[in-house]
């Protein structure tokens, strides 16, 4: 049938014969006779176009009556023959129907009734009802890839579905594309940390064999995976391989560390690696970059580990060890420089520690101070609140240096002063969200970082320079010796002098923890300068509530794992944090411990202090839960009830533990 012979409808022939009416009637009002005929001929044409639009709507009807059977029978006939599975789910999710293809995929011989969810566990979550229509889902059965599509049809009378399931097999195109994710190039920097330290550390006899034996273990562990490797400095290698072998070094957790550090050939210091990976970059300049900056990573958090660039995050494996002291004095002599040039041609200055600031953080903060103040620049410390530890700090150097009170602003007051020009240095800290104001980083690019946390998460990336070292004690100590190269005449003021090594003093824990003899160096500039160890001793004195507080957390301790000690202090109190850090240290005192965390409550949050002894690295128990520090001293705040903080902590603690054992059985194979 043509599209010319679909009937017209009753409506249309009405206003077809409208004008040969309305002509017959003018007609006899004019003459009577000959419009009497022309009203009887249109009378004529109306039945005449009525019989045939009847006959041909009758055609029409025909027509669709035959097309509804012949469609039933296509439709019936493609879904019996297509080549793919289907399937028809009922509303209860058990399967209605399906075809010999669906069938064979589970080799079944009875499937209907039975739950979609016993072959396809995929749709487990999906509800028909809602989702309608679906994107399609990869599914794995034997060596295929399904991409199985759904389309859901409710009954309006009873209300009741049934949905149309269908895989098409993309078997061919999963496998292309993994072909070329297996193909991707990966990088690595790969750096030995201590090559000069090693070299003069070790008798001339011996020294080709270690050099000889730590290319060798290298060479041997990357060719092991089909790597290509390049050693192009003494002590720089460029690795390349394809994604297919980084998964399988991957899983050996880069073991390339444990087997570098192992080496014994007369050398007295272990080499330690630094590896930075890029495997996320868009050509293979982006994934070179990415390695490069890994590596960076790897090496301001102290070296002897690898990290892994990722799109937008990192992962860390190794530093276990701590960070291993710098003989060499050159690089603080530099930025000691560095700093000077970019004090000299800043109008401003604004120096910030961490929130919740204690000594090390204020005691480092007024020691860039001091070397700023001394050139007589426009300087500023910002300070929202003077917390419990560095009160007695605080209320001395406010009541005998005049000038420094009105020099500590807030961080409102800071940001209605600071200009793009102004320069930031951030002692003590390296993440943006633990500053003291992290919205005044984003006043000015010209910022300065003093630490010695291994860097972590959120770290400021547009610092311009960043003088981050793990290997010394403190923030005070970098900043003792950045300000012993300001000026051959320079000498700070007494009570700043006390206050740095009072920040030295206490996270070393009176000169035992991550102690080298650069501290002891730091220290006696500081006793030069006039420093009063019995000052700083009454500055450490408790009151007699928190002396009672500490006891009280730890009467509230246990031990799990046989060797780690946790305990809460549910206090909400000022200075809540420095009880829960000071009984985390006073808990490593009990025998076997080995490690210590203290849960309490800071601003509404749950702070974690975690300390060990060295056996331990609670910094990457804590990094797990979103926290860092060092390998004996690391902390942490999560925005949740102290339950949940704890089951975390206990979670990261089983799974630390867990990748230690097998580490340690690999080593031992």
């Amino acid at each position: 049938m043509n599209k010319e012979d679909v009937y017209v409808g009753r409506e249309n022939i009405i206003a077809i014969m409208a004008l040969p009416a309305l002509a017959s009637l003018v007609i006899f009002y004019y003459n009577q006779i000959l419009g009497s005929v022309a009203i009887i001929l249109t009378i004529v044409l109306f039945f005449f176009l009525r019989n045939i639009n009847r006959k041909k709507k009758d055609d029409f009807q025909n027509y669709v009556d035959e097309m509804n059977v012949s469609f039933d029978i296509i439709t019936k006939n493609v879904v019996f023959e297509m080549p793919f599975p289907i399937a028809i789910v009922e509303d209860d999710r058990t399967i209605k129907w399906h075809n010999t293809y669906f069938r064979d995929l589970f080799d079944k011989k009875s499937i209907v009734g039975s739950d979609i969810e016993k072959f396809l566990p995929d749709f487990s979550d999906v509800d028909f009802k809602e989702d309608g229509m679906s994107l399609p889902k990869n599914i794995s059965i034997d060596d295929k890839i399904l991409q199985f599509y759904y389309q859901t049809i409710t009954n309006e009378e009873n209300g009741k579905t049934q949905t149309f399931l269908y895989g098409i097999d993309n078997t061919y195109d999963e496998s292309i594309k993994q072909l070329f994710k297996d193909k991707r190039l990966v990088f690595y920097s790969v750096f030995i940390d201590n090559y000069e330290d090693i070299r003069n550390s070790t008798e001339s006899v011996d020294r080709p064999q270690v050099i000889g034996e730590i290319d060798r273990v290298i060479n041997e562990y990357f060719k092991k995976y089909n790597c290509l490797i390049r050693k192009y400095e003494n002590d720089r290698y460029m690795v390349i391989s394809e994604y297919q072998d980084y998964r399988d070094i991957y899983e050996t957790k880069f073991s390339i560390l444990d087997g570098v550090r192992n080496i014994e050939k007369g050398n007295t210091l272990p080499p330690t690696l630094s590896i930075g990976v890029g495997i996320a970059g868009a050509n293979p300049t982006d994934i070179y970059s990415d390695s490069r900056e890994a590596v960076d990573i790897a090496l301001s958090r102290g070296g002897d580990q690898a990290v892994v660039k990722l799109e937008d995050n990192y992962e860390y494996f190794g530093g276990k060890t701590r960070a291993i002291e710098k003989t060499s004095k050159v690089r603080s002599r530099v930025i000691s420089q560095a700093l000077r040039r970019m004090i000299q041609s800043s109008p401003d200055i604004y120096i910030m520690g961490h929130n919740n600031p204690d000594m090390d953080s204020f005691g480092s903060s007024l020691g860039v101070y001091e070397g700023t103040f001394d050139m007589g620049k426009e300087v500023y410390i910002v300070l929202n609140e003077v917390t419990r530890p560095i009160e007695n700090m605080y209320d001395r150097v406010t009541t005998e240096l005049d000038e420094l009170k009105g020099n500590i602003l807030t961080e409102s007051e800071a940001l209605s002063k600071i200009s793009p020009q102004s320069l930031i240095i951030v002692t003590d800290n390296h993440r943006k969200n633990s500053t003291e104001a992290p919205a005044l980083l984003d006043k000015s690019d010209n910022i300065f970082i003093i630490d010695h946390h291994r860097r972590g998460k959120d770290y400021i990336e547009n610092a311009t320079i960043s003088y981050i070292e793990p290997y010394a004690s403190s923030a005070s100590e970098l900043v003792t010796e950045i300000l012993s190269y300001l000026d051959e005449d320079f000498k700070a003021r007494t009570p700043i002098a006390e206050s740095l090594l009072a920040g030295i003093t206490v996270d070393t824990k009176n000169f035992v923890y991550q102690t080298g003899v650069r501290t002891f160096e730091a220290a006696s500039i500081l006793k030069r300068w006039g420093a009063d160890s019995v000052y700083i001793k009454r500055m450490f004195k408790d009151d007699f509530e928190i002396v009672k507080y500490k006891s009280e957390v730890i009467a509230d301790s246990f031990i799990v794992n046989d060797f780690i000690a946790i305990a809460h202090f549910k206090r909400d109190i000022d200075g809540s944090t420095l009880i829960a850090s000071q009984a985390a240290d006073d808990l490593l005192n009990i025998k076997g411990v080995k490690a210590s965390f203290v849960l309490t409550i800071s601003n509404n949050k749950i702070h974690i202090s975690g300390r060990s002894l060295g056996d331990i690295s609670v910094q990457l128990i804590l990094e797990r839960i979103g926290g860092g520090g060092h390998l004996t001293a690391a902390a942490t705040q999560l925005d949740m009830t102290m339950e949940n903080a704890e089951d975390m902590l206990r979670k990261a603690i089983k799974e630390y533990l867990r990748e230690e054992e097998e580490n340690e059985s690999n080593t031992n194979r």
